[in-house]
């Protein structure tokens, strides 16, 4: 069973990289949750109230804003911080048979940037569950659109790691996610 932790509750500092698993042109470490005497292995976040400032689907993603002046999309921040001062200290611990860049510096693509949340959709939006009084319905420009309230529940799988065909690490990543749902709210 998977437990969703509100991100009213969520704590950065809990969340530790794990295990790092190889593929052609890229190494996913996973992240675990360890809180008190509970560990999780799967890391699901369920959003607060989000503004969505743009939905597209050709490029498959959307992003999302605060409304509120105190912010719990810091600590999503405060997470991508982490996970960045991680890699840049100690790339060498998780990719220690692989060749590294010779500077590393800020290798994490920014999920919170500018107070802006930028989130990327399954490779087939629509079929993504988007949820509103009316009941569920597919994910389209005309089902949500800029301006739209939305509460978002994401998996966060791990960190992928870029790789050249040589294995060596291009200094790049990103937060790997997926959305599990859609909530529409106004």
């Amino acid at each position: 069973m998977d437990i969703v932790i509100p991100i009213s509750h969520f704590d950065p500092e809990n969340v530790k990289l794990h295990q790092i698993k190889s593929a052609p042109l890229k190494k996913t470490i996973s992240f675990i949750y360890q809180e008190h005497n509970i560990t999780l292995t799967t890391l699901i976040l369920g959003l607060h109230p989000l503004k969505v400032v743009d939905l597209d689907l050709e490029k498959k993603q959307i992003v999302l804003e605060e409304c509120k002046t105190n912010s719990l999309l810091s600590k999503l921040e405060h997470f991508q911080t982490n996970i960045n001062n991680e890699l840049e200290q100690h790339a060498d611990t998780w990719l220690e048979k692989s060749s590294l860049p010779t500077l590393i510096k800020n290798p994490l693509q920014q999920w919170v940037k500018s107070k802006r949340f930028t989130l990327y959709l399954s490779t087939d939006p629509s079929s993504l569950p988007l949820f509103s009084q009316e009941g569920k319905s597919i994910l389209s420009n005309t089902t949500l659109q800029p301006g739209n309230m939305i509460r978002v529940i994401i998996k966060i799988h791990g960190l992928s790691l870029q790789m050249s065909e040589d294995d060596i690490w291009t200094g790049k990543s990103r937060i790997q996610h997926h959305i599990l749902q859609i909530y529409k709210i106004d």
